[in-house]
């Protein structure tokens, strides 16, 4: 799926897709909506994002949305983890539909791996 929102930086639109090449899905943000050298961020095997879905149907149920402070505060709040900076832009919540998630959050040119849903 396809997302905006400012995961960098206040004021910047930023872009982040989820795509899948070889059985293999990662998230690209693409920086002010630029072509040029996105991030490639969260890989992981697409095997590892299925799940049974109704009898024999086997369904990917791997999502990306974003989300703001409030969420990410009050997630660290309830659960625990590492405990987030200062929150000034929004990060991009990982979830894995009905199981869990992980906020991604771009603090000082790195990407944290912050608590999501449980």
């Amino acid at each position: 799926n396809v997302i905006k929102g400012e995961f960098s930086k206040p004021g910047q639109t930023d872009w982040a897709v989820l795509c899948s090449v070889g059985q293999v899905s990662s998230v690209l943000v693409f920086w002010n909506g630029s072509e040029t050298n996105p991030a490639e961020i969260a890989k992981r095997n697409d095997v590892d994002s299925l799940q049974s879905w109704g009898g024999d149907k086997i369904v990917y149920s791997r999502a990306i949305t974003p989300v703001g402070r409030g969420y990410i505060l009050e997630h660290y709040k309830a659960y625990g983890g590492e405990k987030p900076p200062a929150i000034d832009h929004e990060g991009i919540n990982d979830l894995f539909y009905g199981k869990a998630s992980e906020v991604l959050y771009f603090y000082r040119g790195k990407w944290l791996h912050l608590t999501g849903a449980d």
